[in-house]
């Protein structure tokens, strides 16, 4: 058994697979803890083996009748208890684990208000920034450079982010490039590339229309989609929306620090 903890959120992994349990303990370690669970996921293996699929994606978690959902994948399948306190995983290898606890989490966040993006947030002075997009936007690049220059990148995959007296809040997660660290959301924006970097202004709506894009639902009903939108437009409300046009150089970084140290 081992507990996890991602964004103030507590979870334990029961594993049936000695093999995979030592598999999710290394991907984990940074985020392991010693706190009480507040959910449980149980790891079983299936009756009879299925190839997994080539091409891996993160599938729409749907309502079972008398709540719950179902996420299902052509080699695993899972089922989540009513309010996501606990999961069955019946499946071979990672994959399937993390989708489980990328959902679960994401129904976490929603209770609280937040949301699970798909961006890279970089930290500077206990302040966050994030910067989310399509596959090639950038995310990758900047998460480098920052990383290149001594910052601390919480995320460059999802970033964890929730509502929080008079502000909002980022939290690094464990997949790809994360660390176990969270800071104060100041900043939501759009990355374009240019010969030389530079923070622009940029109206909520356009950056909100590729938030929800990127966004996790939490669920896929009519209640889900309505907690995206909602949420994504009391974040938007809440922070600074911009567009970093940055090169591929640390001028970047010095653009993005420039302007949260300007965010009081």
């Amino acid at each position: 058994m081992v507990t996890l903890s991602v964004a103030g959120w507590t979870v334990s992994l029961e594993v049936e697979d000695v093999a995979l349990e030592e598999v999710l303990l290394r991907a984990f370690s940074a985020f392991r803890s010693s706190e009480p669970p507040q959910a449980h996921v149980r790891v079983v293996r299936p009756a009879v083996s299925r190839p997994p699929s080539t091409v891996r994606s993160l599938p729409e978690p749907r309502p079972v009748p008398g709540g719950g959902l179902r996420v299902e994948g052509e080699d695993y399948v899972a089922e989540l208890a009513p309010e996501g306190r606990s999961a069955t995983v019946t499946g071979e290898g990672g994959f399937p684990v993390e989708t489980v606890l990328k959902v679960m989490l994401a129904g976490a966040l929603a209770r609280r208000g937040g949301l699970l993006v798909h961006g890279v947030a970089v930290e500077h002075l206990g302040r966050a920034a994030l910067w989310t997009g399509h596959s090639g936007a950038g995310k990758s690049t900047l998460a480098g450079l920052w990383a290149k220059s001594g910052g601390t990148v919480l995320t460059d995959e999802l970033v964890a982010v929730w509502p929080e007296p008079g502000g909002w809040r980022a939290a690094g997660t464990p997949w790809n490039v994360g660390v176990p660290r969270e800071a104060s959301l100041r900043a939501v924006g759009l990355l374009g590339w240019d010969v030389s970097s530079r923070w622009e202004p940029l109206g909520a709506g356009e950056v909100a229309r590729v938030l929800l894009l990127n966004a996790l639902l939490p669920e896929s009903s009519a209640a889900g989609r309505r907690h995206l939108l909602g949420a994504s437009s009391r974040l938007l409300a809440g922070v600074d929306t911009a567009r970093l046009v940055f090169a591929r150089d640390a001028s970047a970084v010095d653009v993005v620090r420039a302007a949260l140290e300007r965010m009081k």
